[in-house]
């Protein structure tokens, strides 16, 4: 390690961290459907731009959560070229506290989920979903060690 790095290092053990969050912002083909879409996972509407009218951006956050700043974040905007789902290199993890009643809510929305499955990393227990645009959801039991 160079010692100008080794510095930096240090440096960031004794001072407070840059960052305080991360809120992925996804391009989708309709703000409105992927809205509808997220609220059935418990996110709502902070902020819409325009403030009346069909939205073109959206940032939405689970109201629910003790401190919605440390819970789910998304931005939705309107865009021309969605990523397509086969060519998606992230896909996003959400961590639910009940996973077998919000998969059957999803269920009886009309939402396709995967089987839940109970790989070694996560013996709680994931199933795969997608939104109205692909993206890939995972969506995990919480746990004692899970957000």
């Amino acid at each position: 390690m160079s010692s100008e790095l080794s510095e930096a290092v240090v440096q960031s053990e004794v001072s407070t961290a840059p960052l305080t969050g991360l809120v992925p912002m996804i391009r989708v083909n309709d703000v409105e459907r992927s809205v509808a879409f997220y609220r059935l996972l418990g996110f709502e509407i902070g902020n819409r731009v325009p403030h009346t009218g069909p939205a073109h951006w959206a940032w939405l956050y689970a109201p629910k959560v003790d401190n919605w700043k440390h819970g789910p974040n998304l931005m939705v905007v309107r865009g021309e070229l969605p990523i397509p789902p086969d060519s998606q290199s992230v896909l996003f993890y959400l961590y639910a506290t009940d996973l077998q009643a919000l998969r059957n809510q999803l269920i009886a929305e009309g939402v396709k989920v995967s089987e839940i499955t109970y790989p070694e990393y996560l013996p709680k227990g994931e199933f795969r979903t997608q939104d109205p645009d692909g993206y890939t959801l995972m969506v995990a039991q919480s746990g004692p060690n899970t957000p």
